[in-house]
């Protein structure tokens, strides 16, 4: 990668900001490259997120033909499918008359099923299972995830998630080759 995209990132909360500027820092991004507009308060993180697509999309859009830059919206799916959450999406965009995602941005869905505590678990080397009623523990210190993500960089690299990873991550590791391709 010659000069890094600029990458905003859109999320629910700190866990899934810290997981995902980790795993570009590993990718060669630097803190330079990397916005989070994140914004804590009450209310719902997802609600935020899926409300605030739509005009991140846009603003994303609007630079996105003189500059190099990416998008990548962490949510989690909680208990419903992923496809669910990207249906909601694509609501939110029609609610907003914001055309919908197209395949050649480079914008990138992570999605992990039931919430990114469940892909952490995973790449502890934990037996994971996405339906499960009970979300897995958080980490006291968001940061806490540097370990696994950084063995998730290696995994990606290598193009081996062993052993058998959860759908959702599975899923988003496809989709990541294909962002990583329209981002260099």
């Amino acid at each position: 990668m010659s000069k890094p995209a600029k990458i905003t990132i859109l999320c629910e909360d700190l866990q899934q900001a810290c997981f995902v500027r980790r795993f570009l820092l590993n990718r060669g991004w630097t803190r330079g490259d990397i916005r989070e507009p994140f914004r804590l308060g009450g209310g719902s993180g997802e609600q935020r997120v899926r409300e605030e697509y739509p005009r991140m999309l846009r603003a994303y859009r609007s630079k996105a033909n003189h500059l190099r830059n990416g998008l990548v919206v962490v949510i989690d799916a909680d208990t419903k499918p992923v496809a669910g959450r990207i249906r909601a999406f694509d609501a939110a965009c029609d609610e907003q008359g914001v055309p919908r995602r197209r395949q050649d941005e480079r914008v990138l869905y992570v999605i992990p099923k039931r919430n990114i505590e469940t892909w952490l678990a995973y790449l502890r080397g934990e037996q994971v299972d996405e339906n499960r009623p009970d979300p897995y523990p958080k980490y006291k210190y968001e940061s806490q995830c540097h370990a696994e993500v950084d063995k998730l960089d290696v995994m990606c690299k290598t193009g081996e998630l062993d052993p058998v990873p959860p759908p959702s991550l599975q899923q988003c590791c496809e989709e990541f080759q294909a962002f990583w391709q329209l981002i260099q």
